[in-house]
């Protein structure tokens, strides 16, 4: 008989119970413009339940924002040390994605689960490259406590009846809208101009079809002049308005009644317990008015991660419905999955009410049907236009074709 009794035998045999080998974790290195103290998005609660449902897994998560994403992130996506998982946008994945810079997406359930919309959006190639975390409405804020005192008790959906409200708030001496030519202006003249002209964004966004040439487009921007004669806004007093501080600041305040913004205010806009405020479609010719969708965020994994199936498990875990649906309460967004849960509060009833009944536009950026260097030009543009709005429409247009023609 051997003498020499294996050491585990020997502590068993001892009544020493072992405990189990620890698990080695590995890092996943993952960055996102949300996730800080300004926008959390849930994100630090949600990394800490994938983690401890995945122990094996330690994440290094890194604050990181979309203006300096597009500067920090390119050399090392680049290199040989990308961060495994990036928060990306539509714009980024076809920047990134043609490069060879990112790895494709196992589609699964998730992808038929997603709404039409976002699987003709990010299934364009034979790859995909970018999982959908949320869609978030671009509509109209109005503050119902101050359109309630000149007797309106609805916020206005169509553009007969925003006039009529401006009027009304005029003689009462309240100020109507916030009509900044950074957001505001370009939100109802893209809003406007895709509802008159139904089909089009593509052709438009591709040189198919010219601003210059469309009476959609050309009509929108006509209504401007209208606006500001029913009492909506001083044109030349507001295109220089910072749409990210003093609008937001002024809305917030109670001191307008109306502003074209992003339903992610809400949240914001409601530690004022005296604001009576809705989230409504922006008016149109369109009884519905129009909600205008931004396909938002995502996330992406780099092609040379070192941790690919741990990268592909922390994207799996936000295609649960649960789990996403945090995030989309944190955020006043709807849920890129055809089954998943909105996470908007009931201030947003009007702007659903404008989805359920065919109002919905997609943001055309946002699912690069419109080339990204147009969208700073329709910002600076509309700034230009409201400082005079005696130019012809046609000769701020003709400046969105150039850079069309320019990709």
């Amino acid at each position: 008989m051997n003498r020499f009794i294996p050491t585990t035998i020997s502590l068993l045999c001892a009544g020493v119970v072992l405990a189990a080998p620890a698990v080695q974790a590995v890092t996943l290195e993952v960055t996102a413009w949300k996730g800080n103290d300004a926008e959390p998005a849930a994100l630090p609660e949600l990394i800490e339940q994938f983690e401890a449902a995945n122990p094996d897994i330690e994440i290094n998560f890194s604050y990181i924002s979309r203006t300096d994403t597009d500067i920090v992130l390119p050399p090392r996506v680049q290199g040989d040390n990308p961060p495994d998982v990036m928060m990306t946008d539509m714009p980024l994945v076809k920047v990134w994605g043609d490069a060879g810079l990112l790895a494709p997406i196992d589609k699964g359930d998730w992808y038929e689960r997603l709404t039409p919309a976002l699987q003709t959006a990010i299934g364009t190639g034979d790859d995909v490259h970018i999982m959908p975390l949320e869609v978030i409405g671009m509509g109209n804020f109005v503050n119902m406590g101050l359109l309630k005192q000149v007797g309106i008790d609805a916020p206005p959906t169509t553009i007969d009846a925003l006039k009529d409200a401006c009027g009304k708030l005029q003689e009462a001496g309240v100020n109507a809208m916030i009509f900044s030519g950074g957001f505001s202006a370009p939100l109802y003249a893209i809003a406007n101009g895709l509802e008159r002209a139904p089909g089009k964004a593509a052709a438009l966004g591709a040189g198919d079809e010219l601003f210059e040439e469309s009476e959609a487009f050309i009509s929108t921007l006509s209504t401007f002049p209208e606006l500001e004669e029913a009492g909506c806004f001083d044109a030349a007093l507001q295109a220089g308005l910072d749409p990210w501080s003093t609008a937001l600041s002024e809305f917030k305040a109670g001191n307008f009644a109306m502003m074209a913004q992003g339903a992610w205010n809400i949240a914001s806009f409601m530690e004022n317990e005296s604001l009576d405020f809705v989230f409504a479609p922006i008016p149109s010719d369109k009884d519905t008015g129009v909600a205008l969708d931004l396909f938002g965020i995502g996330w992406s994994i780099a092609a040379k991660s070192d941790q690919p199936e741990a990268a592909s498990r922390f994207v799996e875990f936000f295609t649960n419905n649960d789990n996403l649906h945090q995030m989309l309460v944190a955020e006043s967004a709807y849920s890129p999955f055809s089954d998943g849960e909105s996470g908007v509060s009931d201030i947003a009833a009007p702007y659903d009410a404008a989805r359920d009944n065919g109002g919905t536009i997609m943001f055309p950026f946002s699912v690069l049907e419109w080339p990204k260097p147009l969208e700073a030009e329709i910002f600076d543009s509309m700034t230009g236009y409201l400082l005079n709005l005696d130019k012809d429409p046609a000769d701020v247009l003709s400046r969105w074709d150039e850079i069309v023609e320019d990709q």
